[in-house]
């Protein structure tokens, strides 16, 4: 599990959408803190492409995770570039829940 969420940030960080949401299983959800979930492999890919495509510059930096069995905590801080040049960071959490390999939620809390 820990390998599949280092490998899933990695897809993030190099702006990889298809690889990204293979990650997720064909009905899988995910989750941002405060918006609805996106459920379903397809449109997981349409979301991170837009992001990717037309978002602001983004970070996404992994700080820990905790992992039993098939699930995970994930810890993150997530930045976001305004348009004063400026870097607004945020720190975040993520609980992860995988089967058969592949994940089906990622649900993430900010605060």
């Amino acid at each position: 599990m820990r390998a599949l969420i280092e490998e899933l940030v990695a897809a993030w960080q190099a702006g990889d959408a298809l690889r990204a949401s293979a990650f997720f299983a064909p009905d899988g959800r995910y989750h941002e803190a405060g918006r609805e979930p996106i459920v379903g492999r397809e449109a997981i890919r349409e979301h991170f492409q837009r992001f990717f495509r037309d978002g602001p510059p983004w970070r996404f930096d992994l700080e820990t995770s905790v992992v039993e069995g098939e699930r995970a905590a994930i810890a993150y801080r997530f930045a976001l570039r305004a348009q004063d040049g400026q870097w607004r960071t945020s720190a975040g959490c993520a609980l992860a829940h995988r089967e058969g390999g592949l994940l089906i939620e990622w649900r993430e809390y900010q605060g």
